[in-house]
């Protein structure tokens, strides 16, 4: 089963040792490794997304350390391949939701739904329900088909 390796920033935490002075302590983030497994998680998540609850759902940690699925590059996506459709129709919708709910998920051009509808569209289940869904629930401009050439 594939998994790929994303790449993430990190993140700072304060080194409170009683001093007067307080040292910033940078602490990068293990990578972000995205499987089958993970997105079959998120696939089922997409009631909760529907309904306003995702931040609730996915806490503060989650929100955070999720947030760097959104941008990555579109041969990553390559994993939700091995998906039912079924659970690629939840995840375009997961994502779509995602981006209009959880700050800092805002993705553009970049977006997972891009390449997910590609795969969707190669299946010849890409349906025109689902293409007015996305366009009725994501201000994105580059929804769902991504930049025009």
């Amino acid at each position: 089963m594939p998994s790929y390796v994303f790449k993430d920033l990190g993140t700072t935490t304060d080194d409170d040792t009683g001093d007067d002075m307080a040292i910033d302590i940078w602490e990068p983030q293990q990578p972000l490794t995205v499987t089958t497994e993970r997105l079959s998680a998120l696939a089922a998540q997409i009631s909760d997304a529907e309904s306003g609850n995702l931040a609730s759902l996915l806490g503060e940690e989650g929100v955070k350390r999720d947030a760097g699925l959104m941008t990555q590059p579109e041969e990553n996506w390559s994993v939700a391949e091995s998906l039912s459709n079924e659970d690629i129709v939840r995840l375009v919708r997961f994502f779509t939701l995602a981006e209009m709910q959880l700050p800092g998920w805002e993705a553009g051009k970049r977006s997972p739904v891009i390449p997910l509808v590609k795969i969707l569209k190669a299946r010849s289940t890409f349906t025109p329900e689902l293409r007015k869904w996305i366009k009725a629930s994501a201000d994105n401009r580059y929804l769902p088909n991504g930049a025009a050439l």
